[in-house]
């Protein structure tokens, strides 16, 4: 357990990507920021995400208000990455080669195409390619390629050496990360939050405070707080990390798997999307699915290590857009439900909670995203269940 302040101006609750960002942000801005991180649970979203940093390949599963947040926010990660390398000495893995999109047969080639047709909808920028231009980029992947699509927009970063950097960066400025302390209260009164309690170990915790920001991921609903009902579920995801010889630049995808080349030659294959709860047991059957499906997309992955098998709780609601924003209690924030953005949305959830935070008006561009879009739906089914 990390020692704990006597008090903090600031407390955010939950120690991945996003909460991670917020308090840096915060910090930052002059704020004394205490980030309570339980750091005892599998599933950990940032631990085990890939971290592809790419609206435009993800445009048919997106709606326009959160593609343009994870537009705003992809244009702040070169500034966000400098800022805290800068500060921290670290890398944070971030790469810019784009996302090339792959089909191995014409079912997947009309799933090309109609990603294709979704992105010319929303104004994002894509490049058909032949399968001469694909192995031209990548010649290690399969001759059996029949199309090919250029995502150039798209960046990815490595979210274990981001959290570190963060941690770094944060420290830096004087705020602070108590590791292994579980929040299970944020306590209020009058309409106004006043502590967050909890345990660490078997040791009780109580830290007085003006701001709490919710961030725990898929665990925010099991900290009592004056929240409406989130519906937070978690999306299971599992990936497989290999290592070996530098077989691909890009990150690269079909339908069915994707891989995302790291530095020094570890290569990560992923990801399924399984409702199964909190069941953080890697299986032989996901397992054998995505390295079935990587090896037709790339031969040289059969004499690839396995390194680690990786399992990650998306934190998901019914509409799939993230929780962002202020609730009717003054001093406590939201900033959870990210899915499976929550590494790419992470600098403009900071930069906008801190500025509803600091400023005191709410960002247009949170409307979408605020908790009371919540209340109606969960409000209706009440009454309905009463009559």
């Amino acid at each position: 357990m990390s020692e704990l302040p006597v008090r903090s101006e600031v407390i955010v609750v939950g120690g991945g990507v996003t909460g991670l960002a917020v308090a840096h942000e915060l910090a930052r801005r002059g704020r004394e920021v205490l980030v309570l991180d339980r750091d005892d649970v599998p599933g950990v979203a940032t631990h085990a995400a890939a971290g592809m940093l790419a609206p435009t390949s993800e445009a048919d599963l997106t709606e326009r208000s959160l593609v343009d947040l994870e537009l705003d926010s992809l244009g702040r990660y070169p500034g966000f990455v400098a800022a805290i390398e800068g500060l921290s000495g670290r890398s944070c893995g971030c790469r810019t080669e784009g996302t090339l999109w792959v089909a191995l047969n014409r079912d997947q080639e009309g799933d090309l195409e109609r990603l294709s047709a979704f992105q010319r909808a929303k104004g994002l920028a894509a490049r058909p390619l032949s399968p001469e231009e694909v192995l031209a980029r990548e010649p290690h992947l399969s001759g059996r390629i029949v199309a090919g699509l250029l995502a150039e927009g798209d960046h990815q970063v490595d979210p274990r050496a981001l959290a570190a950097a963060l941690r770094t960066a944060l420290a830096r400025l004087g705020g602070r990360v108590a590791i292994g302390c579980r929040a299970t209260r944020i306590e209020h009164a009058a309409g106004q939050v006043e502590a967050v309690s909890g345990v660490a170990g078997e040791v009780a915790f109580r830290v007085p405070c003006e701001v709490v920001v919710l961030a725990a991921g898929v665990w925010s609903e099991e900290v009592a707080a004056p929240v409406p009902p989130l519906g937070l579920r978690p999306v299971k995801g599992q990936l497989v990390r290999l290592a070996g010889p530098d077989l691909v630049s890009h990150v690269v995808r079909t339908p069915e798997v994707y891989l995302v080349p790291r530095q020094g030659g570890a290569l990560l294959v992923g990801a399924t999307m399984e409702e199964q709860g909190f069941d953080a047991l890697p299986t032989a059957g996901a397992v054998l699915d995505l390295l079935r499906e990587a090896w037709r997309l790339l031969p040289g992955v059969y004499d690839l290590a396995v390194t680690e098998l990786s399992v990650g709780f998306r934190p998901a609601v019914r509409d799939h857009r993230p929780v962002i924003g202020g609730t009717a209690t003054r001093g406590l924030y939201v900033a959870t439900g990210h899915f499976r953005n929550g590494v790419l949305l992470a600098p403009a959830t900071a930069h906008y909670l801190a500025e509803w935070i600091v400023g005191g008006s709410v960002p247009a561009a949170l409307a979408p995203f605020r908790v009371e879009r919540l209340e109606a739906p969960a409000a209706a089914a009440a009454g309905a269940a009463r009559a």
